[in-house]
Protein backbone atom coordinates (compact mmCIF):
# COMPACT_ATOMS: atom_id res chain seq x y z
CA UNK A 1 0.00 0.00 0.00
CA UNK A 2 1.39 3.27 -0.91
CA UNK A 3 1.95 6.05 1.13
CA UNK A 4 -0.03 9.36 0.59
CA UNK A 5 2.26 12.50 -0.47
CA UNK A 6 2.68 14.86 1.65
CA UNK A 7 0.78 17.75 0.70
CA UNK A 8 3.38 20.62 -1.05
CA UNK A 9 4.01 23.26 2.11
CA UNK A 10 2.00 26.41 2.10
CA UNK A 11 4.02 30.05 1.20
CA UNK A 12 0.68 32.12 1.40
CA UNK A 13 1.94 34.43 4.16
CA UNK A 14 -1.57 36.13 4.48
CA UNK A 15 -2.85 32.79 5.26
CA UNK A 16 -0.15 31.63 7.62
CA UNK A 17 -0.61 35.62 9.50
CA UNK A 18 -4.15 34.90 9.98
CA UNK A 19 -3.84 30.94 11.68
CA UNK A 20 -1.53 32.27 13.81
CA UNK A 21 -3.48 35.51 14.76
CA UNK A 22 -6.34 33.10 15.10
CA UNK A 23 -4.10 30.66 17.73
CA UNK A 24 -3.33 33.61 19.51
CA UNK A 25 -6.24 35.14 19.88
CA UNK A 26 -9.47 32.56 19.75
CA UNK A 27 -7.37 29.71 19.53
CA UNK A 28 -7.80 25.86 17.82
CA UNK A 29 -8.16 22.64 19.32
CA UNK A 30 -7.07 19.03 17.86
CA UNK A 31 -9.47 16.53 18.32
CA UNK A 32 -9.54 12.93 17.71
CA UNK A 33 -6.36 10.67 16.22
CA UNK A 34 -6.33 12.26 12.85
CA UNK A 35 -6.09 15.32 14.63
CA UNK A 36 -8.89 16.98 12.92
CA UNK A 37 -8.78 21.23 13.65
CA UNK A 38 -11.53 22.77 15.10
CA UNK A 39 -11.67 26.87 15.99
CA UNK A 40 -12.76 28.00 19.41
CA UNK A 41 -15.62 29.78 19.35
CA UNK A 42 -16.52 30.06 23.10
CA UNK A 43 -15.61 28.66 26.28
CA UNK A 44 -15.01 25.19 25.63
CA UNK A 45 -17.37 25.13 22.37
CA UNK A 46 -15.55 24.36 18.92
CA UNK A 47 -16.28 24.77 14.93
CA UNK A 48 -14.96 22.37 12.47
CA UNK A 49 -11.94 24.84 10.58
CA UNK A 50 -11.84 24.83 7.25
CA UNK A 51 -9.08 22.28 5.43
CA UNK A 52 -6.96 25.33 4.08
CA UNK A 53 -6.35 26.56 7.76
CA UNK A 54 -6.37 22.93 9.11
CA UNK A 55 -3.41 22.07 6.46
CA UNK A 56 -1.62 25.31 8.10
CA UNK A 57 -2.12 24.66 11.54
CA UNK A 58 -0.43 20.60 11.14
CA UNK A 59 2.48 22.61 8.81
CA UNK A 60 3.20 25.40 11.88
CA UNK A 61 3.20 22.51 14.24
CA UNK A 62 5.53 20.46 12.72
CA UNK A 63 7.82 23.34 11.98
CA UNK A 64 7.48 23.88 16.00
CA UNK A 65 5.74 27.48 15.43
CA UNK A 66 2.68 25.88 17.31
CA UNK A 67 2.92 24.07 19.76
CA UNK A 68 -0.13 21.00 21.43
CA UNK A 69 -1.12 22.22 24.76
CA UNK A 70 -2.90 19.57 27.03
CA UNK A 71 -6.22 17.76 27.13
CA UNK A 72 -9.82 19.53 27.56
CA UNK A 73 -13.47 18.36 27.41
CA UNK A 74 -14.98 20.78 24.40
CA UNK A 75 -18.52 20.69 22.98
CA UNK A 76 -19.53 20.23 19.23
CA UNK A 77 -23.02 20.15 18.26
CA UNK A 78 -24.35 19.05 21.36
CA UNK A 79 -21.31 16.02 21.83
CA UNK A 80 -18.63 16.86 24.17
CA UNK A 81 -15.19 15.01 24.02
CA UNK A 82 -11.74 15.58 24.89
CA UNK A 83 -9.49 17.14 22.54
CA UNK A 84 -6.00 19.01 22.53
CA UNK A 85 -5.36 23.03 22.71
CA UNK A 86 -3.20 24.67 19.95
CA UNK A 87 -0.62 27.18 21.94
CA UNK A 88 1.59 29.52 20.46
CA UNK A 89 4.92 29.72 21.77
CA UNK A 90 6.41 32.92 23.11
CA UNK A 91 8.99 33.23 19.58
CA UNK A 92 6.22 33.01 17.47
CA UNK A 93 4.01 35.85 18.91
CA UNK A 94 7.34 37.51 18.97
CA UNK A 95 7.85 37.10 14.89
CA UNK A 96 4.04 37.52 14.27
CA UNK A 97 4.20 40.96 15.42
CA UNK A 98 7.06 41.64 13.93
CA UNK A 99 5.56 40.44 10.27
CA UNK A 100 2.62 42.90 11.16
CA UNK A 101 4.35 45.47 11.57
CA UNK A 102 6.34 45.81 8.72
CA UNK A 103 6.04 48.21 5.84
CA UNK A 104 4.34 46.97 2.81
CA UNK A 105 8.08 46.66 -0.35
CA UNK A 106 6.86 49.62 -2.73
CA UNK A 107 5.59 48.75 -6.12
CA UNK A 108 8.97 49.01 -8.30
CA UNK A 109 6.85 49.69 -11.28
CA UNK A 110 4.98 52.67 -11.91
CA UNK A 111 1.73 52.68 -12.74
CA UNK A 112 0.74 54.35 -16.35
CA UNK A 113 -1.22 57.64 -15.82
CA UNK A 114 -4.53 57.64 -17.95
Amino acid sequence: MKAMPASPPINDMDLIEKVLQIAENTGYVLVGPSERVYHLVASKTIEVSPRYQEEAVHQLLAAKWLSKGGVHVYAHHGYEGPGNSVLVPKATKMKARQWRNLAPIPCSRKRKVS
